[in-house]
């Protein structure tokens, strides 16, 4: 008994021909196929990206940081800093005032700007010892002259800014122009990527922009010693809390938790229109080939 041998050239004569008569269609076709899987790939692909930049840039920021001092919304008064240091005699302390800025030169993109005592910051944060130029000038302009900023060299390379360069930060609208004295070159890979949307500058010029006159949005502590995490507790005026870096952890995980879910969310509805793109693809050409299926019963 022989075998039945099937040929399948009518088949690839028709399609062909198909094709030749409407190349656009079929262009078409795999177009939508391939926007529809790209949407639902490009937001998985921007949330992985987006969280893992997040936790980098608060990692870099926390350091070495054991504790910190919060109050509510409106930050702390930084007479609270001043009778840690003089009257509880506590080091390390390091005062943070910290926004969200944005600059026309460094490409319009949100950049947390964070004012900080650069004498009370080398236990907390070692960067800072590596600047670019190798010039301690620097620093002191950094110290001495009104708005002065420090970015790291992946962030000036990036947007085409260079050291002694003046730029613009805008806080709702208010703009303000900053000299840039100093290129941060952090030591490793995970703080230079950490780093490349942070801005530092000067506590005294940041507490002006923030609208934060007087006071902190926290500050940062070393503590290893139960007995000093005694005193601090004891010390607190009312309304200020003391939170571990563990706590701190906690919250910043939520927020990227709820970051993460407000993407999957979007992520869904990406799919959704992916799959109805592809869906619709595939049953026009589909409908468009009914004769032909009908003959080549």
């Amino acid at each position: 008994m022989s075998a039945v041998t099937v040929h399948n050239k009518p088949i690839w004569r028709a399609a062909w021909r198909r094709m030749a008569r409407r190349p656009f269609q079929y262009i078409l076709f795999v177009l939508g196929v391939a926007i529809g899987v790209a949407m639902m790939v490009s937001i998985d692909l921007a949330s992985g990206s987006a969280s893992r930049a997040f936790e980098l840039s608060t990692s870099a920021i926390t350091g070495q940081t054991t504790h910190r001092l919060v109050a509510d919304s409106t930050g702390l008064d930084e007479v609270v800093y001043t009778d840690l240091r003089t009257e509880l005699g506590f080091s390390p302390a390091a005062p943070v005032v910290e926004g969200y800025v944005q600059s026309p030169e460094l490409g319009e993109q949100p950049l947390r700007l964070i004012g900080m005592d650069l004498f009370a910051e080398p236990p907390f944060r070692s960067y800072f010892g590596n600047t670019g130029g190798g010039d301690i000038g620097d620093l002191v302009a950094f110290l001495a002259e009104p708005n002065t900023l420090l970015l790291t060299e992946g962030l000036a390379q990036a947007t085409g800014v260079a050291l002694g360069d003046t730029i613009t930060l805008d806080y709702a609208g208010q703009e303000v122009p900053f000299r840039i004295v100093g290129l941060l070159q952090p030591g490793d890979e995970v703080n230079q990527r950490a780093l490349s949307g942070v801005l530092f500058t000067d506590i005294a010029n940041a507490q002006p922009l923030l609208g934060l006159n007087g006071r902190l949005s926290y500050i940062d502590l070393i503590v290893n010693d139960d007995a000093d995490l005694a005193r601090i507790e004891a010390f607190l005026p009312e309304g200020v809390r003391l939170e571990t870096a563990s706590a701190r952890s906690n919250a910043v995980q939520q927020m990227t938790a709820a970051f993460e879910l407000n993407l999957t969310a979007l992520s869904l509805l990406a799919l959704v229109v992916g799959m109805f793109l592809i869906y619709n693809t595939v049953s026009f050409s589909v409908v468009q080939r009914r004769p032909l299926f009908g003959i080549l019963r």
